[in-house]
């Protein structure tokens, strides 16, 4: 209890400036690891080749085995090998990251899969949007797959509480200059914008870009010596009214 408090208390003294936004991760932060990388994944994998194939005639998949090949020819065979040894390798690319967005749309339909939220991410990001918090997220997946993860919950489709989402076009996630541009488009200042998320580089790179930053360390993963960001092992930690909002 009293490691709790002494971190509440931290996190108070650490905030300068009030939120007014909160800015998540999904990955490992909202959603377990294990449902991307057992569920998405594999789904996105063993799918690639027939979706490309099904799919060819639509203008969103070409243009993406355009992207992929750095060409106009529409060698589907190769764009599929390309893209399964991308997810092979986990690259952040754009066109991948589009594509499984997609396949994962088609899955949700199909009843395939349900995605996974933690119950206190869910119970403390519907506090914070009945506190008057607006509410972003911040993933390497694209904005499609975001809306689709958070619209096919076991609570329901929880999308209405967040106002928008940022994928890799504003940047990558371990580029403080992305963060820059987030608050830019948000029009608020980054030192007003809590982010969360499991990444310390993610975190290192939103606060040196200004943003205030906390930690979500789950499932038992501890926070290196000397971390330079608080730390929570769930969102019911991190009491957004002890940042002085007011």
């Amino acid at each position: 209890m009293w490691k709790y408090a002494l971190f509440l208390w931290t996190l108070a003294a650490y905030a300068s400036e009030p939120v007014d936004v909160i800015l998540t991760d999904i990955e490992g932060t909202t959603t377990s690891i294990s449902f991307v990388h057992d569920v998405l994944f594999p789904y996105a994998k063993k799918h690639v080749k027939d979706y490309l194939y099904s799919h060819s005639d639509e203008p969103a998949v070409a243009q993406i085995v355009e992207e992929v090949l750095q060409s106009s020819d529409a060698d589907l065979e190769r764009a599929s090998q390309i893209l399964l040894a991308w997810m092979e390798q986990d690259k952040k690319i754009t066109p991948l990251k589009s594509l499984q967005g997609m396949m994962w749309k088609e899955g949700y339909e199909i009843g395939a899969f349900q995605s996974h939220i933690y119950d206190d991410a869910f119970e403390a990001l519907a506090q914070w949007k009945e506190q008057g918090l607006t509410l972003y997220v911040y993933s390497s997946g694209s904005v499609q797959a975001q809306k689709l993860l958070f619209a096919h919950t076991a609570f329901g489709d929880i999308t209405p509480l967040f106002s928008g989402y940022f994928d890799t076009r504003i940047g990558g996630k371990k580029e403080s200059p992305s963060y820059c541009r987030i608050a830019t488009e948000l029009n608020i200042a980054p030192e007003r914008i809590l982010f969360l998320s499991d990444s310390i580089e993610e975190l290192d790179a939103a606060r040196k870009a200004g943003m205030q930053t906390v930690l979500i360390a789950r499932d038992g993963m501890e926070a290196p010596d000397n971390c330079p960001h608080y730390c929570a092992s769930s969102f019911s930690q991190v009491d957004v009214e002890l940042l002085d909002r007011r």
